[in-house]
């Protein structure tokens, strides 16, 4: 009798299926993994994890350390307790960026403080600010704070960042930012006020560039103080 094509998958032979699994990433080997035993064990490979783990944490196996693979569970193990160490590093900064809200306004010392304690997780990189930065349960705010940090800090591309923002559902959500200006050079002038209306997707060209220029320089050389009013508006 003739194998059902979920038989004759099932019955692959394991480096077979080691091999089409390496191909897969994160989610897609936990979904495949849970489809029967035998793409379980497939999937429960080190190799598998390894690879996982140095394309995601490359900071991790590059440091003067040596990475810790425990030597009974191996690469997933490591893996696992590496993701829920980023999960809880990353959350404390999205419950600071909660708690510092002021009628769904965050002040621009609070958003660079939220920036500057993700460069003080060790390890942190991109493919975390996706999964826990550039989520829809977050507000634009949160995703905001993970792209400026992708490319000020980690020095990602723009174009990727916009891929993952769209691949994400995120990019056409809309952020409100209004600049305060009060002091130029040490003088004080009266105060003036900027608007700026623009997409997320938007910032990942050039007058996303200009805007994240005028805010670093405003926060080192105190051209100006500027207070950010940051809404989530979803088009």
């Amino acid at each position: 009798m003739e194998l059902s094509p979920v038989g004759r998958w099932a019955d692959l032979p394991e480096d077979i299926a080691v091999a089409v699994a390496s191909c897969l990433q994160e989610a897609d080997v936990c979904a495949l993994g849970g489809c029967s035993r035998s793409w379980r064990r497939a999937c429960d490979a080190d190799c598998i994890w390894e690879r996982l783990f140095r394309c995601r944490w490359p900071s991790a196996v590059a440091s003067a350390s040596p990475v810790q693979v425990p030597q009974r569970r191996g690469w997933k193990a490591l893996y696992i307790s590496q993701h829920r160490r980023m999960a809880v590093a990353i959350s404390n900064v999205v419950e600071f960026v909660g708690s510092s809200l002021n009628n769904e306004s965050l002040e621009s010392e609070y958003y660079l403080k939220a920036i500057a304690d993700l460069a003080l997780i060790p390890d942190i990189g991109f493919l975390d600010v996706q999964f826990f930065l550039f989520s829809r349960n977050h507000s634009a705010i949160i995703n905001l704070i993970g792209l400026h940090y992708s490319i000020a800090s980690l020095h990602v591309l723009p174009t990727e960042v916009s891929k993952a923002l769209q691949a994400h559902r995120v990019a056409e959500r809309v952020v409100c930012v209004n600049l305060v200006i009060r002091w130029f050079y040490g003088f004080r002038l009266p105060d003036e006020y900027e608007c700026h209306r623009i997409s997320l997707g938007e910032l990942t060209v050039a007058e996303g560039a200009e805007f994240f220029a005028i805010l670093n320089r405003g926060a080192v050389h105190t051209v100006f103080l500027l207070r950010i009013s940051l809404v989530n508006v979803d088009k």
